[in-house]
């Protein structure tokens, strides 16, 4: 008996009508009907009471064959039963849909099993998904903000503050903890100024090379691949949490505050994300948000034209360049700063006019960020880890800088 049953499970793969079969496996076309419908039976009951139809899903053998620069490839497998649907497909050969979609799939009987196969093609924008399940479980990170009492400072004699930390690079290779750091500088820059003058000002330069990479795959914008010590989400994440804690810890010492963008050319869409982002869960009437997407800033306080940029874009003409884009502002005031970075180093240059009574600053500032392979590889290594604030006279402009040394 054992003998036919098997027969009439082999002859399933025939595609021949009942009478045909019957004959072949030597048995009566009734005889062949009954023991079909029963091997049909016992597999429909042994589907139901299996794990999504197969319990030899769990230990299929599951070949990929996938081409990831092309985006696409071909995975198979063999299992006890034909699937019915896409879904049991995805299912049985474990197709990780945030990755790949299915394109196309197909069925073989192999005996008494069969053999499924799939095409699938990578998934080009997963970040909707990411971004959505980021937001979803984003929960903002818990600190205490210091009791500043700035109404006791003598009011008569005002300064404004500039903090510029540009290329702190979150996520970058070696800077796991680069939000200790920076969380060190600023609370030392502060309170170093703070408690002698009355800040009635403070420019806060957000950007510039905040984090690392711009995209889901590590790489900066323009699509150059970096040495990552984190994903995308994870670095947005910790650089987030850093700045959301300056701002309302900065906002304590000083009368008036302004966030100042800047985008750097590592981080063009994700830093203008994260600056967004800011400005909608930080609600305060003395904050000035200035994050319009511009290559170059500028602000005036009193006799004090400050200039923002990050310094990818070099040019000998900057002075130039300034007083054409800002004739006002520049023509306003006598003491002119461009504050920027991108080389990671801390350089001055003045351009004076022939009385120096006016002239035009550029300062390149320092990196808080640690030195990863292709800085070593290219020999960019020995500036000194550093963060600096500058203090400015209404009318004499730059009085005091102070410098904070990262170990």
């Amino acid at each position: 008996m054992q003998d036919i049953k098997q027969k009439v499970i082999n002859s399933l793969k025939w595609k021949k009508n009942s009478r045909i079969s019957a004959e072949r496996c030597n048995i009566s076309e009734d005889e062949y009907l009954k023991i079909k419908k029963q091997v049909l039976q016992e597999r429909k009951t042994k589907r139901k009471k299996s794990i999504f139809f197969s319990k030899a899903s769990e230990n299929a053998q599951v070949v990929e064959a996938i081409d990831l620069e092309k985006g696409e490839g071909k995975i198979s497998g063999t299992f006890d039963h034909e699937p019915k649907s896409a879904e049991e497909i995805i299912q049985l050969l474990k197709i990780d849909t945030d990755r790949w979609k299915l394109s196309q799939y197909w069925n073989k009987q192999m005996g008494d099993h069969w053999r499924v196969s799939a095409l699938v093609s990578q998934i080009k924008n997963p970040e909707e998904k990411l971004f959505k399940e980021l937001l979803e479980n984003w929960t903002p990170k818990t600190y205490k903000l210091p009791k500043a009492n700035i109404k006791k400072i003598n009011k008569q004699d005002p300064v404004c503050g500039v903090i510029s930390l540009q290329d702190i690079h979150f996520g970058k290779e070696g800077n796991d903890t680069i939000d200790k750091d920076f969380e060190d500088t600023i609370t030392y820059l502060i309170n170093k100024a703070a408690p002698v003058n009355y800040i009635e000002r403070m420019y806060f330069v957000v950007g510039g090379d905040l984090i690392n990479m711009d995209t889901f795959n590590g790489s900066t914008t323009s699509g150059t691949p970096l040495d990552n010590c984190m994903s995308a989400t994870e670095a947005y994440v910790q650089a987030f949490d850093a700045m959301h804690w300056a701002i309302n810890y900065i906002k304590a010492f000083c009368k008036e505050l302004v966030i100042v963008y800047v985008p750097g050319n590592h981080d063009r869409l994700s830093s203008y994300h994260l600056v967004h982002a800011l400005s909608k869960s930080i609600e305060s009437d003395e904050i000035t948000w200035d994050i319009k997407y511009e290559e170059r800033k500028v602000h005036v306080w009193n006799n004090n034209f400050n200039a923002f940029e990050h310094g990818d874009k070099r040019s000998k003409n900057n002075p130039l360049i300034y007083a054409s884009e800002y004739p006002k502002q520049w023509g306003a005031t006598t003491n002119r700063t461009l504050f920027k970075g991108h080389i990671h180093t801390d350089r001055k240059v003045e351009y004076m006019t022939s009385n120096e009574t006016a002239g035009f600053i550029e300062k390149t500032l320092p990196s808080l960020g640690k030195t990863d392979y292709y800085h070593y590889s290219n020999k960019y290594v020995g500036n000194r880890r550093s963060g600096k604030l500058e203090l400015q006279h209404p009318t004499m402009g730059n009085i005091c800088e102070i410098t904070y040394q990262a170990l």
